[in-house]
């Protein structure tokens, strides 16, 4: 049922905005205040109350006519996610004198093993990435297993080709390094080197005036190559990532030293987006258990 109801009053677009002042401070991105203010703001005005007068059933019942409404469960729990952060904060601040969100549980998802890129698909996207550019991306976020957002951001300063370092800005405002292949420094610098523009981006545009490519650019260029590969799936960079850590663990790298890569916080998350494959598993049973 829809709610009709004026959207905050002048003391609550107080609260919020020290919320997202504070959650600036701590160093969250600008992409995910956006996303925090796009969730909080859909579920006041579905609500219909004021923050000090939200309750835990107001949750329950916002939760649930999102589920009614086809919302998913990884969908689902970022919202809770975000409600979470913003009640604590309240709670915390001395605005509310109890947590809404402190009975309220997670929603249990179905984890889904993501499958990584075969060689043969990677051959097959080398094989089409006809221009310098796209080799270049390819090649560089499958040898860094960097996120787009940190690819848009590089610069070509953060590269170093004799230590073969990459130092990524990654999320969480955090810095980490990486590095580069054989196949992605040549490709890297055959492309820069057909190169016009004085942008110091490590991908460009291709036409002027030449700026730094987007992710949305970057995505797209992905996504027609794996259209036009055969491949049978949708490309998006993350999925290169992905690859990346996989093949890293199944080729003998310590799970650690790819979470190191990855830039992630817990070993967990490493783990569901480098499984190790069940071929990996078969081929060292067989050498190791005789």
């Amino acid at each position: 049922k829809e709610t009709s109801v004026v959207v905050y009053d002048n003391s609550d677009m107080q609260i919020i905005n020290r919320f997202f002042i504070a959650k600036a401070v701590e160093g969250l991105c600008q992409s995910s205040l956006d996303y925090y203010r796009i969730i909080l703001r859909a579920f006041i005005i579905q609500v219909g109350k004021h923050i000090k007068e939200i309750v835990t059933d107001d949750v329950r019942v916002y939760l649930a006519y999102k589920k009614i409404n086809k919302c998913s469960d990884n969908t689902l729990n970022n919202i809770r996610r975000t409600l979470s952060s913003f009640f604590t904060w309240c709670t915390e601040e001395g605005i509310l004198d109890r947590n809404p969100m402190l009975r309220i549980k997670g929603v249990r998802q179905v984890k889904k093993l993501k499958k990584p890129l075969s060689e043969d698909d990677m051959e097959k996207l080398r094989s089409l990435a006809k221009t310098k550019r796209n080799k270049a991306i390819i090649e560089f976020l499958f040898s860094t297993g960097c996120r787009v957002s940190e690819m848009v951001h590089l610069k070509k300063s953060d590269i170093d080709f004799q230590t073969k370092e990459v130092h990524l800005f990654g999320k969480g405002s955090k810095h980490r390094v990486s590095y580069l292949n054989a196949k992605a420094e040549v490709y890297l610098k055959k492309y820069w080197l057909t190169r016009k523009d004085r942008c110091d981006s490590v991908i460009v545009t291709v036409r002027r005036p030449y700026r730094g490519a987007t992710k949305g650019q970057i995505e797209q260029i992905l996504h027609k190559l794996g259209e036009r590969s055969g491949i049978g799936r949708n490309l998006y960079p993350h999925l290169i990532r992905h690859t990346t850590a996989t093949d890293a663990i199944d080729r003998g790298m310590n799970v650690t030293e790819v979470q190191k890569i990855l830039g992630h916080e817990k070993l967990d998350t490493t783990m569901i987006y480098a499984k190790v494959s069940q071929e990996a598993v078969k081929f060292n049973h067989h050498k190791f258990v005789v």
